[in-house]
């Protein structure tokens, strides 16, 4: 729905894309808020492939050897691919201008969808996925909400930096919830999942001794 109305330049996500983006420069120029440019920046530069790449790598290598298999590597790359080719093609065949520019030039790719989102969820979504299914359950939920959190300050940020359109924010969230949902059932199917919790000794039958004492 978001690539129909961005490719027709028409519809409600178009409008809202103008509003939040008017929302987002009056809040951005507010008095007292330029000593959050520096901060904003930094997240929105957390999106970008080197910091998000070595995060997945690191944890795509460590779930590799905690699993004792190839499974966690292959997830990781695949995804990353299915996401690379999608965004790029969504880039090159839309051409969308960002916030505030001219007409895409022929050699260059456009804004829709982001790329800085996609490569954030799904490095760190993968990454948490995979830390998560080679660990206990509740530290996956712990990785999770770090992931959720981290990338939604990512997509905010890019907006405050007025580096892309809120439709290009949410076009890649979309395309990366269909990737990790893949990804999730593909782990399922590896019997990659978390640990269960150890549960308490096993009380000996009354009047027996101890293994020990025999």
């Amino acid at each position: 729905m978001l690539t129909i109305q961005v490719v027709a330049e028409s519809g409600p996500s178009i409008t809202l894309d103008h509003t939040v983006r008017d929302a987002m420069r009056e809040l951005a120029g507010a008095r007292g808020a330029a000593w959050l440019d520096g901060p904003m920046h930094l997240f929105a530069d957390l999106g970008g492939p080197l910091p998000a790449g070595i995060a997945l790598a690191c944890a795509a290598l460590f779930a590799t050897w905690r699993a004792r298999g190839g499974y966690p590597l292959a997830i990781a790359v695949g995804a990353v691919l299915v996401v690379m080719v999608a965004v790029i093609g969504g880039k090159d065949l839309i051409g969308r201008p960002g916030p505030g520019e001219s007409p895409v030039p022929a050699d260059a790719w456009g804004f829709f969808p982001s790329g800085h989102t996609a490569t954030s969820t799904v490095c760190f979504g993968i990454a948490a996925l995979l830390l998560g299914r080679v660990g206990s359950a509740r530290a996956g939920r712990y990785w999770t909400w770090a992931a959720v959190l981290l990338c939604a300050a990512i997509g905010f940020a890019l907006l405050w930096c007025d580096y892309h359109w809120l439709a290009d924010v949410l076009a890649s969230w979309a395309l990366c919830a269909i990737v990790l949902w893949t990804a999730a059932r593909v782990a399922d199917a590896a019997g990659l999942r978390p640990r269960p919790p150890a549960g308490p000794p096993s009380p000996s039958p009354r009047g027996s001794p101890p293994s020990s004492a025999r």
